[in-house]
């Protein structure tokens, strides 16, 4: 009688989590309706069914928050869905196939412009839509850059995001070949999706996976440092896997939930000291050591606060060097002078001092 009860609770979880196949396409419908998925392709679930991501964490309410994304394929198409409310605003979804290159900064590309910066994580595709409007776009950067996007007219997709409406989605059918289209071999995809304003230069309420950051004023630029990883060829043949649980093969930068984690600098280290001579060829250089991945400028200021110039960022985003000159390329008068750390998503603001000799 044991064994007899393993083999019914073996057959009734076969049956509840349905794997990918050969051909998905009779049962999953792009119609923005995502119940065709099942609770294996809950993305944002663990195995326990319980959801990774808040149902009310956006910055402005439930109504305008990503719910869940759901994935799955078959030989020849994926298959992804958004659960988002979105009250006269935008869901975009992200996609990231091809670690050498994507968006890095979405406030910098030729659409879609939006106050937010990728960090671990750099598209190379992405759909949008919005509120009411029930055919999202999907948009390809331009092999091997970072600014110039393409929309792909080709796309199977489905939204039925209406004002207020907690229960609605975005689907997409996308071809492996057009994820492959530049020629790359796909063994992983990375996800994120945002809730975004429709204002160009906006940011972004919510986000999921949850960023490390958390989320705060839209009007300020947001860093987006986390995504979902998704197994898809674990053979590395160029085909992916079939008969197998996407939620199982699915990974986080950091899993949720958890706590924002606020910024912090570690560490500058100054390479050489913070005592330079510039009339003798000297510069000073430096490394910023921080708790999570971001972006700063730097700036020198002498000690009335005019500003003096910019530090030279060297391809170590996170390291740089002045060679004591001001904007103009004159070398500044001996003395002390202070260096500005300011994060790009203005989180954080951080000062050192450095002191020009003879």
């Amino acid at each position: 009688m044991i064994y007899l009860h393993k083999i019914i609770f073996i057959l009734l979880f076969s049956f509840c989590f349905l794997e990918t196949g050969q051909d998905l396409s009779d049962r999953i419908i792009i119609d923005g309706q995502s119940d065709d998925f099942t609770s294996d392709e809950e993305i944002l679930s663990n195995l326990m069914g319980d959801p990774l991501e808040s149902s009310s964490d956006s910055y402005w309410g439930e109504y305008n928050d990503v719910k869940q994304i759901l994935a799955t394929w078959d030989e020849t198409y994926l298959y992804i869905a958004v659960e988002a409310c979105s009250w006269d605003n935008n869901v975009m979804l992200f996609i990231d196939v091809n670690d050498a290159y994507g968006i890095e900064d979405m406030s910098e590309v030729n659409a879609w412009q939006r106050s937010f910066k990728f960090y671990n994580i750099n598209p190379d595709f992405f759909a949008g839509t919005w509120d009411t409007n029930d055919t999202p776009q999907f948009w390809q950067v331009q092999y091997g850059g970072s600014l110039g996007l393409v929309q792909i007219q080709s796309i199977e997709s489905y939204s039925t995001f209406d004002t207020g409406s907690l229960d609605r989605a975005m689907e997409l059918k996308i071809p492996w070949d057009i994820l492959k289209s530049n020629g790359n071999s796909i063994n992983t995809i990375k996800l994120l999706s945002v809730i975004t304003s429709g204002d160009d230069y906006s940011s972004s309420p919510d986000v999921a996976p949850d960023n490390l950051g958390g989320m705060s004023n839209t009007s300020q630029m947001v860093v987006l440092d986390n995504y979902i990883e998704i197994l898809v060829d674990s053979e590395s043949d160029g085909n992916p896997d079939i008969g197998v649980s996407p939620q199982l093969r699915t990974s986080f930068y950091k899993k949720p939930p958890f706590e924002p984690i606020a910024l912090s600098i570690n560490n500058v280290i100054f390479e050489n000291g913070k005592v330079f001579a510039p009339l003798r060829n000297q510069k000073v250089q430096f490394t910023l050591e921080a708790n999570r991945a971001t972006q700063f400028s730097v700036k020198f200021f002498d000690l009335n606060g005019r500003y003096i110039n910019k530090a030279e960022q060297s391809s170590d985003i996170l390291t740089w060097s002045w060679n004591g000159e001001d904007e103009t390329g004159n070398v500044v008068p001996f003395g002390i002078y202070i260096l500005r750390f300011l994060s790009d998503s203005g989180e954080l603001s951080h000062k050192e001092a450095v002191v020009v000799i003879k």
